[in-house]
């Protein structure tokens, strides 16, 4: 992963501890992914994601953690911004 983003996912960790990031639901994880027409595998790389993570959590076996839950909607809101920071 990049230093940037790296420096992302400290960023949202910090604002964790400071009960600034509160997001209770999380984007549809499947469905946000084929919006942006990607395969499991493409997904997960693209946006460094483990691929066993990614599909427990579009078979709802598991949920995302709060940080996880604020990088989808990142992913959401501006998916090719943030494609390009975590892959510089």
């Amino acid at each position: 992963m990049s230093k940037l983003g790296k420096d992302l996912i400290s960023a949202l960790k910090e604002t964790k501890k400071k009960g600034v990031v509160t997001l209770q639901t999380s984007p549809d994880v499947g469905k946000l992914r084929k919006k942006l027409k990607l395969s499991q595998r493409e997904f997960s790389v693209m946006y460094h994601i483990n691929i066993e993570t990614l599909r427990k959590w579009e078979q709802h076996q598991r949920e995302p953690d709060t940080i996880s839950r604020a990088y989808l909607k990142c992913i959401q809101n501006n998916p090719n911004i943030i494609r390009e920071l975590v892959n510089k």
